[in-house]
C-alpha cells in the first residue's frame, strides 16, 4: 500500500515536467566520466564540473519549460546526426553507402593484384581484371 502512494505522489511531481531525453543521458555519460577522471586525478575544478553537469541534468529533467527542453534535445540530436554521419564517411573509402557494400564482394586479381568489385548471388563467374586483362575464376 505504502508503494503505491509513493508511486503516486511520484507521477503527480513530475506531471508536466519534461523528465529525461537523448541530451540528458548524454550529459550524464559525461557526468560519470568526469567523476571518474576526478577520482584518480583529485581535481577541485573536475569535481565542480561533475557537481554542475549533476545539477544541469536535473534541473532539465524537473523543468516545467518542456518546449525550450525539446529545443535543446532537437539541437544536441542535429549536431550528434552531424557527427556520427563524419565518422561514417571514414568507413567506406570509396565513399558507398556501407548497406550497398554489402552487396558487393571485392576479389584481387592474381597477377597485378588490381581490386575487382564483382555483384554478389552470380554463382561462378569469370572476372576478367580491367588492369591486365587477366581472367580468373570466382564464386559471389
Amino acid at each position: 500500500m505504502r508503494n503505491s502512494n509513493w508511486r503516486e505522489r511520484f507521477q503527480n511531481f513530475m506531471e508536466g515536467r519534461y523528465g529525461q531525453d537523448e541530451l540528458s543521458h548524454f550529459l550524464l555519460v559525461v557526468t560519470l566520466i568526469v567523476i571518474i577522471i576526478n577520482f584518480f586525478t583529485h581535481s577541485a575544478f573536475l569535481g565542480i564540473v561533475a557537481g554542475l553537469l549533476l545539477v544541469w541534468v536535473y534541473v532539465r529533467m524537473l523543468s516545467k519549460d518542456t518546449a525550450r527542453r525539446a529545443e535543446e534535445n532537437r539541437r544536441y540530436l542535429d549536431v550528434k546526426d552531424r557527427v556520427v554521419s563524419f565518422f561514417k564517411g571514414f568507413g567506406s573509402r570509396s565513399g558507398h553507402d556501407s548497406s550497398a557494400q554489402a552487396d558487393f564482394r571485392i576479389y584481387r586479381c592474381p597477377k597485378c593484384g588490381q581490386k575487382i568489385r564483382i555483384p554478389k548471388g552470380h554463382g561462378m563467374v569469370e572476372i576478367t581484371c580491367p588492369k591486365c586483362r587477366t581472367r580468373f575464376r570466382k564464386r559471389t
